[in-house]
């Protein structure tokens, strides 16, 4: 095999004696160009599904679990308990009831989905507190109706720490001399959030769960919350052991309570690997005509080469040793490139983004090194297969023909 792969370089050096011709430098390139865009934008497409779901789980909770009937739990203690016994992986939970809810602020109005909470098991469960950026609360002060917004709704409503806002519940109605009239309590803001995700902190509001059941037509809780400390992909592994071992109750990961924006980032994903797949085939059909156009000018080489007693086989795997010594150079650059890059970024953040609303300031990166071999490998598995034809086109090379062309 040494020897195919000196003639192999002496065929891609061509005029150039110290590196490949210009033709090849230009496959060469268009390698390194694809494999280079589709390991980095991989790596910022995971580092933003990574930095939204860490967002989400740490707003809401990791796990969801509800009565599978969907009727309120009239004691969550035993079933809390319960599972912390069961599962040691588990470290916080705590019970949750969600309602749509309008908060009005003098004559602002503004929706919102409001979740009553236990403010000791809930700072277990998420880091909604740690996110407020305007004022301070306490055990007390939360219990003693008070309630936190998200950034954007106090814009919307004109409303910051102190004021005085009503919540209203549309759904239950409280009897007055009036007659009917929705159910109306007053909030007074204890503290502004911000989770980096506007369609969080436009809608969200959070009050203490026992204020909460005056807004709901039972006095039970909707679900309680988990958060582990398993990884995101063995959450499903939980979820399925609770539901076997608590009947008549359902466990959802936030991937399927939020599974609109998961499958958005999921499809995105998939959609800029295709994309970026097809730019690697397109180097290797670049190669492809590049060795094409190589069979045809080194017919009288490659004839002189079968007459030295080289078989056709033999000059096959020349022209596979010229795909592999091109592709393995263009991956190896590649490779080091992107991990150069990423590692950069990932380290001291020198791509930013200054927009108003993004949910992270630098563009977030997940070096990956499990997916940089596996796209290596793709790539390089593409473009040997481009090499394929053009080295089947050396065997039907006739060395009677192109000798007596040559001497007519």
């Amino acid at each position: 095999m040494n020897l195919q792969f000196r003639l192999a370089f002496r065929l891609l050096k061509g005029k150039n004696k110290y590196f490949f011709s210009f033709s090849n430098i230009i496959a060469f390139l268009g390698i390194i160009i694809g494999l280079l865009a589709l390991i980095i934008v991989s790596s910022v497409m995971d580092g933003l599904s990574q930095d939204m779901s860490n967002r989400i789980s740490s707003t809401k909770g990791e796990l969801r679990v509800i009565k599978a009937d969907f009727s309120p739990f009239d004691t969550t203690d035993t079933v809390i308990n319960s599972l912390n016994e069961k599962y040691p992986d588990i470290v916080g939970s705590g019970p949750v009831n969600r309602d749509d809810l309008l908060i009005q602020h003098r004559s602002y109005t503004a929706y919102s989905q409001n979740f009553g909470i236990d403010y000791d098991r809930h700072k277990e469960i998420t880091n909604i507190f740690d996110t407020i950026k305007i004022g301070y609360l306490t055990a007390d002060s939360f219990r003693e109706k008070g309630i936190i917004i998200g950034l954007d709704m106090a814009f919307n409503i004109l409303a910051s720490v102190g004021d005085t806002v009503e919540v209203i519940s549309p759904a239950v109605m409280s009897p007055t001399p009036f007659g009917l009239i929705p159910k109306t309590e007053k909030f007074r803001i204890l503290g502004v959030f911000s989770t980096g995700l506007p369609e969080f902190d436009g809608i969200y509001s959070y009050i203490d769960i026992e204020k909460s059941k005056s807004f709901k037509r039972h006095n039970g809780v909707d679900y309680i919350e988990l958060k582990t400390s398993l990884a995101p992909s063995k959450l499903s592994f939980l979820t399925q052991a609770i539901e076997k071992d608590f009947p008549g109750v359902k466990a959802e990961s936030w991937k399927t309570f939020d599974k609109t924006l998961y499958q958005a980032i999921k499809v995105e994903k998939y959609a800029m690997f295709v994309v970026m797949t097809i730019i690697i085939i397109l180097a290797s059909f670049n190669i492809t005509g590049n060795f094409i156009r190589t069979v045809t000018q080194k017919k009288s080489e490659i004839a002189t080469l079968k007459t030295l007693g080289i078989c056709r086989k033999g000059v096959f795997w020349v022209f596979i040793a010229m795909g592999l010594t091109v592709c393995s150079a263009g991956v190896v650059i590649a490779d080091f490139i992107a991990f150069l890059l990423l590692s950069l970024q990932q380290k001291y953040e020198l791509i930013q983004i200054p927009i108003p609303g993004f949910p992270f300031t630098a563009v977030p990166v997940d070096v990956n090194l499990t997916k940089i071999v596996l796209f290596s490998f793709l790539t390089l598995t593409i473009c040997l297969v481009g090499t394929i034809y053009p080295a089947y086109k050396t065997m039907k090379v006739d060395i009677i023909k192109v000798l007596h062309d040559e001497n007519d």
